[in-house]
């Protein structure tokens, strides 16, 4: 793995912290530090054009005092299903005629046009779409003709034209539900920070902004959440609500809620949090979890034979391209983000769809994924994402066109050093300059995640005075490191890095790069240092 150091050795820690983010000024630094709450952050500071916002509540109003028939359409990721809870209890809340529509992921992403045929048979006057719209062109001129006026509320980034209707409340500072809550703010109704909370965490989008301000406020509401749907699932994922924090929402909670549609009816997890009976909630809890452990297995032998596929037919390109009648759609965006990380490089997975065939694909920073696919529109269906995840689907004849261009553009673009992991490290620093002060100072600058990743730091020619090797299969290492210019000592802990564990000797210095925690155990705090890599020195 390659370091990058961002900064060498700094006079003042959290500065270089902060710069390193691209806060560059004392009001940039300022604002990060000491953010909005998210009640208080205006249309333009959020990004969201106010009259259109004006335009979408004046419709919404209207629809209420008429009985208008509304749909939200929503969307079969977390942040969708969060999203289209969110604006569904906003406008229910106003006495509205309003019902959630999210279609299964076999129907596809976004709106479709037999749907809106439907629903203007069933008497629909008003689809508010959540998390996905902002390139339904096609969709949006169908629903006029229908005679259905269109709200679109969304987050990803938009094409070269806008699809037309009556409002379009969109930005790509927020997610998908945190764009759902700011416009259910706008109705009234505050009560979904939750929500937007964890689907915001689970879009992966970057925590700095208006995300960072809904976030940092918003995990307070995650923790202390009524919502007996949400304290089911804390309780089957064996998680402490007082302890939440954004690893918790990534890599149990929103997995969760993710999973139903990933492998059934999303409506399930709609339902989950929305539901008032603890029995439902339970029950419903209970049910997700089964499908979460469905979608892992299945995961998980996908991602092995996608594994061998790849080695054995390809190897060396720039980019992964693979597809197999085998794979399952629910689960494909997993397989990609799994060969991404392992491969370093951009990841294209398909599964067969009936007449035709879809993609998931995540990306390397070096590579904008969904910029590429724009590229190959001419032979796409519908298609959209941001720049380090995106999905299309497409004919089967024009798969292999397709494969050769995106191969084609990911070689031009990437070179062999960027195809290396990279692990970026804030600065250098001595053990000596650690200390339960700088680890508070550090606290400051969560919550981290996508855009604000926890500090890295690195320190080199440090002694292992110890080593044993511990967990399951023992794959971890447990360390005590020592300064080399002092008798500063601490434990550290290495995942998944047991395989170093013969290679270790007090004789042989090791340059480290970690991340600051603290273990405390009767009211007493230690630092200890959670290994990102280790290097041997020879």
């Amino acid at each position: 793995m390659r370091w990058q150091i961002l900064n060498k050795k700094p006079k003042d820690i959290i500065s270089i912290l902060l710069s390193n983010r691209g806060l560059k000024t004392r009001k940039q630094q300022e604002e990060f530090l000491n953010p909005k709450p998210p009640d208080k952050l205006t249309a333009k500071e959020v990004g969201i054009s106010l009259a259109q916002l004006k335009k979408a509540i004046s419709r919404i109003k209207k629809a209420v005092k008429n009985n208008h028939k509304i749909i939200i359409y929503g969307d079969y990721d977390t942040d969708g299903v969060c999203a289209t809870a969110i604006l569904w209890e906003a406008i229910y809340k106003l006495g509205a005629n309003v019902m959630p529509f999210i279609p299964k992921r076999k129907e596809g992403y976004g709106m479709k046009v037999t749907r809106l045929e439907q629903m203007a048979k069933e008497g629909v006057n008003l689809i508010i779409t959540v998390d996905q719209g902002i390139v339904a062109i096609k969709q949006a001129q169908k629903a006029k003709d229908l005679g259905l006026d269109l709200i679109i509320t969304d987050h990803h980034v938009p094409g070269s034209q806008k699809p037309e209707s009556l409002a379009i409340v969109h930005t790509t500072k927020l997610s998908g539900s945190g764009v759902a809550w700011f416009l259910a703010k706008h109705l009234g109704d505050e009560t979904g920070l939750d929500l937007a909370t964890i689907g915001t965490v689970a879009d992966v989008v970057p925590l700095i902004g208006p995300n960072r301000s809904l976030v940092k406020y918003g995990l307070e509401s995650v923790k202390k959440t009524k919502r007996v749907g949400l304290l089911s699932l804390y309780e089957i994922a064996g998680i402490s609500p007082q302890l939440i924090d954004t690893y918790e929402i990534g890599y149990f909670i929103g997995p969760r809620l993710n999973a139903s549609g990933r492998m059934d009816d999303p409506l399930e997890s709609l339902r989950l949090i929305c539901t008032k009976d603890k029995n439902r909630a339970g029950d419903l809890a209970k049910k997700i979890e089964e499908k979460n452990r469905q979608r892992q297995a299945l995961t998980e032998q996908f991602v092995a034979h996608a594994r061998n596929l790849w080695l054995t037919s390809d190897g060396k390109s720039a980019l992964i391209f693979l597809q197999d009648k085998s794979y399952e759609e629910g689960v494909i965006g997993l397989v990609a983000r799994e060969l991404m990380e392992e491969f370093y490089r951009p990841a294209v997975v398909l599964a067969p769809r009936e007449n035709h065939w879809v993609a998931s694909a995540r990306s390397i920073e070096e590579f904008n994924i969904i910029e590429a696919i724009r590229t190959c529109a001419d032979l796409l269906g519908p298609h959209g994402g941001h720049p380090r995840a995106a999905g299309f689907s497409i004919e089967e004849s024009k798969i292999e066109i397709l494969r050769q261009r995106l191969i084609e553009l990911a070689e031009n673009k990437l070179d062999k050093e960027k195809l290396k992991p990279t692990l970026k490290i804030d600065t250098e620093l001595n053990l000596e300059d650690l200390n339960l002060t700088l680890y508070d100072q550090l606290v400051a600058l969560a919550p981290f995640g996508e855009g604000n990743p926890q500090p890295v730091f690195a320190s080199r020619k440090v002694r292992v005075v110890d080593a044993h090797l511990v967990g399951n299969g023992s794959q971890h290492l447990k360390l005590n490191l020592k300064s080399q210019i002092s008798n500063v000592k601490f434990d550290a802990i290495a995942f998944n890095m047991g395989g170093l564990y013969n290679q270790l000797s007090p004789e042989k210095p090791v340059d480290i790069a970690y991340n600051l925690t603290v273990d405390e155990w009767n009211g007493r705090r230690r630092l200890e240092l959670k290994l990102k890599d280790i290097k041997i020195k020879k």
